[in-house]
């Protein structure tokens, strides 16, 4: 099986120039919104570039605590609630990879259903150059990709047990 082992210095690199590429296209979200799991570290490393406050939302994809029943649709974990008023901003939301569009279609639509005054935008550090089950909102005023990659299995850093033999 092909994989790809990215290290915290690779993730760093695409994401400085996707941030060039945001800042490039005029591009300036008042907020960024991590997916968690995978958008947490992505979107720490995005401040370094673009320097906004982060949010959160959490989804599973399975509908046990065991993680041994797969949902068909992702289930929320946490999600916004009215601490923050988001009505009329500019929301870039941020995942690692785009595989197969379910979890990026279904957080950008519970938004947009959500916050309707809101603009939402996205970016995701990989995209998996591979038809998507999931399809992008019509509503999506930008979609960022850090890297377009090949459908292979992805190692984050952040993933790995041993960090010292990471990738070796």
């Amino acid at each position: 099986m092909n994989k790809y082992f990215f290290t915290y210095n690779d993730v760093h690199n695409t994401l400085r120039d996707a941030a060039n590429t945001i800042k490039s296209e005029n591009y300036q979200p008042d907020y960024l919104l991590a997916i968690g799991g995978g958008g947490f570290i992505p979107a720490r490393m995005l401040r370094s570039f673009i320097n906004r406050p982060i949010l959160s939302v959490a989804l599973t994809r399975y509908i046990d605590e065991t993680g041994s029943a797969p949902s068909d649709q992702p289930v929320r974990l946490q999600w916004l609630d009215n601490l923050t008023d988001i009505k009329g901003k500019k929301v870039l939301v941020i995942d690692e990879v785009d595989d197969e569009r379910t979890t990026l279609e279904y957080t950008l639509n519970a938004l947009i259903e959500d916050y309707p005054e809101t603009e939402f935008s996205a970016l995701v550090v990989h995209n998996k150059r591979k038809p998507k089950k999931g399809q992008l909102p019509a509503q999506l005023a930008h979609f960022f990709v850090g890297k377009e990659i090949e459908d292979y299995w992805i190692n984050y850093a952040w993933d790995a047990d041993d960090i010292d033999s990471f990738g070796v």
